[in-house]
């Protein structure tokens, strides 16, 4: 069983639903998922509450780590106590497998410079990104069908 940590920076529900989808896709491949949400202090809940405080031990407990971004710019107040444990969690990183998102990209070509900068980030410690191509589809079943899909191949 593989683990899998998915990560969202959301204040809208489309990136939690996304994030909740590539979850559900991995414990249908027989992993076992942690959510975590990025979130700016004082920032609103989002649909669901309780996600937990991202720790060191989640990004050691996880195989593959996947972040889901809102924002295309770089969101300092969300990004940095991840940026921050990535660092303290660094030994242990080495050769872990990352995949980034956002859902104005999720079925489509590029980054935004919020995912390339997490990339970067993550390579910086160790981790491996994924290239998983996501089926293109504009519509919102045929984004959380593609992050299903994404959630098999990291529990795979």
């Amino acid at each position: 069983m593989a683990n899998v940590l998915v990560l969202f920076q959301a204040d809208e529900e489309t990136t939690e639903q996304l994030a909740l989808a590539v979850g559900v896709g991995a414990v249908e491949a027989g992993g076992n998922i942690r959510l975590r949400r990025l979130s700016r202090p004082g920032a609103p809940e989002v649909g669901h509450k309780g996600y937990g405080v991202l720790k060191a031990a989640d990004l050691e407990w996880a195989e593959t780590v996947v972040v889901g971004l809102e924002s295309a710019a770089v969101a300092e107040e969300e990004l940095t106590p991840l940026f921050v444990l990535l660092e303290e969690a660094r030994s242990m990183l080495i050769g872990k497998k990352v995949w980034t998102f956002s859902p104005a990209t999720f079925a489509a070509d590029g980054l935004t410079t919020a995912q390339g900068t997490v990339l970067e980030a993550a390579k910086g410690v160790g981790l491996v990104p994924l290239q998983i191509e996501t089926a293109s589809g504009a519509s919102v079943e045929e984004k959380n069908e593609a992050a299903k899909a994404v959630g098999r191949v990291c529990a795979g």
